[in-house]
């Protein structure tokens, strides 16, 4: 299936037949509101997350993944396929939008993303976990819609393995990846999240894939639970300081060493421990993430969307 946008370059993705039309038929649907001109920014970003939800029936895993139960299971020979997202503005909502805004692949693909940046300001595509994947289409010249402030030189966040080719109004940055884990994961352009930037890249699960990889997340429970807020404005203003609060916290292993955060911003973050050991994925405006500490130590974490959002857990031993 190829997509053009009318004036710019070609965007086109190679997706699934059959059982896939009913699910495009419903993403589709699904654009049509996210860009409606009636609506608010934050309230479209809102209804267009609650609607993906719904179609995982509502579940999701500690990733943002909505739940793989639901969605059609493929048996189809693992192939090699060609996803181009340009960046456009929506006349209908006066914002950047991604284009198509519903990539779908087989799990076990090996997916070429292409990111088309014909603008002249920066543009990147995020995905959290389990995936983490980069790819910043940022190069001298380009403007940094944050700050007003001008690139002297190419991004250096890239995940690796990240071509970036081009000058500004016509950069292409291509990063390829294997599909291992099926669900529906939601991507960002992190310069532009708050004004509803985004997309969802559905994964079918496919039996014709090998063992099945998981994208959950289990912790251990006990002790009572204390709170941290991802603070609004956080993902807009590179400059506010405590982006987690209370930061630095501490807690004391078995008696208060959960911690729930709650993302009271309008952007979607991530709490990622900078040594792996726990990672929220996509947490959405108004959801929360808990996790337990039971080991001793100092817990340094960041968002993945927003790098200088960083903060720091020091766990305390029992008595």
């Amino acid at each position: 299936m190829k997509l053009i946008t009318s004036g710019r370059k070609k965007a086109g993705i190679t997706t699934v037949e059959g059982l896939m039309v009913a699910l495009l038929l419903v993403f589709g649907t699904l654009t049509l509101a996210y860009v409606s001109a009636t609506m608010a920014d934050s309230q479209q970003i809102a209804s267009l997350q609650s609607q993906v939800t719904s179609i995982g029936a509502g579940s999701r895993g500690s990733t943002g993944a909505v739940a793989t139960g639901t969605l059609p299971l493929m048996n189809q020979t693992t192939t090699v396929r060609q996803i181009w997202e340009t960046w456009y503005k929506s006349a209908a909502a006066a914002q950047d939008r991604f284009e198509p805004a519903f990539p779908v692949v087989n799990q076990g693909d090996t997916i070429v993303f292409t990111l088309i940046d014909n603008d002249t300001v920066a543009h990147d595509l995020v995905i959290g976990p389990p995936y983490n994947i980069v790819i910043n289409a940022t190069v001298p010249g380009l403007i940094n819609d944050l700050t007003q402030q001008t690139f002297t030189t190419n991004a250096t966040n890239n995940t690796p393995g990240v071509i970036v080719t081009g000058e500004p109004g016509n950069v292409t940055a291509v990063y390829t990846f294997v599909a291992k884990y099926a669900g529906v994961f939601e991507f960002v352009c992190t310069y532009h999240a708050q004004v509803g930037m985004i997309g969802y890249l559905t994964v079918l699960p496919n039996a014709a894939y090998g063992a099945k990889a998981s994208a959950g997340h289990s912790g251990a429970s006990g002790g009572s639970t204390v709170t941290v807020s991802m603070v609004q404005g956080s993902g807009s203003n590179t400059s506010i300081g405590k982006a987690y609060l209370p930061d630095p916290i501490t807690v004391v292993a078995g008696v208060n060493s959960t911690i729930e955060w709650v993302n009271n911003d309008n952007a979607p973050h991530t709490v990622t421990a900078n040594d792996a050991s726990f990672d929220s994925g996509n947490v959405a405006q108004g959801q929360s993430f808990t996790f337990t500490f039971t080991t001793p130590g100092t817990y340094q974490y960041h968002c993945v969307y927003h790098p200088w959002m960083t903060a720091t857990v020091i766990v305390k031993a029992g008595k």
